[in-house]
This record gives C-alpha cells, structure tokens and sequence, in this order.
C-alpha cells in the first residue's frame, strides 16, 4: 500500500511538474544579414590536368569540367530534381575512363564527386538551403574535382618515369 501512495505521489508530482512550460519567443535580426554576390566570391582554384594529351578523347571528363563550371557561376539548373541524370552521367564517365589512367585511384576520386554531387542534387532538390551552404557545398566539389585532377597528374608522372627507366 505505501508503494502505491508513493507511485501515485510521485506521478502527481511528476505531472505537475511537466506542465509548467515556459515559453520563449525568439526574434530573428534580420537587419544584420548580409546578402552575398556570388560573382565576388573566390573559390579555391582547381587544380588542372598538366597531361592533356592523356585525357583529350576522355569527353565524360569535359563534360564534368563544365559541370563544375555552371556550379562555380551560380547556375545550379542542372542540378534541381536531375538526379536520374546524375546516376546516368557518373555511370557513364566511369565506363569511358581511358585504359592508361583505369585505375582504382581515379575511379574512387569519381565516386567522391558523384557522392558530393548526389548529396547537393538532394539538398537543392528537397530543401531550402542557405547561400553559404550552397557555397560550401560547391567549394567541396571543387576540392574533389581537383583532388581528381591532381591524381591523374600522379599517375601519368608514374607511368611516365617507369616508361623512361
């Protein structure tokens, strides 16, 4: 019997407890925001390729290139609810990657600017984004591209020095 009263004392506490909810009203200062011109703001350069002539007929490449290229001017329209594009587009470079530089390097450089490019479709897609994430979203691409780039220079530099020994 006492274990009753104390659950049924405890629970009324309990209850009254939970009740008491404070409110708190938040008001957004917008008068700090800051509008961005995206034309003003500097990217990170990306690293391009030093050994064209390995990747002229590599057409995939080029297109990706100009990809990055419409995200760094602010034109993501080709990005909005596109993603069965995307899918198609990173199958298909991946498939056209020329033989001298199919490596697993260069493909796992692919697959981290398709998961980049597939995690922005996504956010453009189904939410409202801020202007800096969006610019750190572009930012991370270019990373990747040049992380990309600058493999292919690695692996050409070494096929290049094993060729010459």
């Amino acid at each position: 019997m006492k274990r009753l009263a104390k659950f049924i004392f405890l629970s009324f506490v309990s209850f009254i407890s939970c009740k008491e909810i404070t409110t708190v009203e938040v008001q957004k200062d917008n008068s700090n925001s800051k509008t961005e011109n995206y034309l003003e703001i500097k990217f990170e350069s990306i690293y391009d390729v030093k050994y064209n002539s390995s990747i002229e007929e590599w057409i995939n490449y080029f297109e990706l290139n100009e990809f990055i290229g419409q995200l760094n001017s602010n034109d993501y329209s080709s990005l909005i609810d596109n993603k069965k594009f995307l899918v198609k587009f990173f199958k298909g470079i991946k498939f056209s990657i020329p033989d001298e530089i199919n490596k697993p390097e260069i493909i796992s450089r692919l697959t981290v600017i398709e998961t980049d490019f597939m995690r922005f479709e996504s956010m453009l897609s189904n939410y409202e984004i801020e202007n800096e994430i969006k610019i750190n979203m572009v930012k991370k691409i270019n990373n990747s591209f040049s992380n990309l780039n600058f493999q292919i220079d690695k692996l050409l530099e070494k096929q290049e020095i094993n060729l010459n020994q």
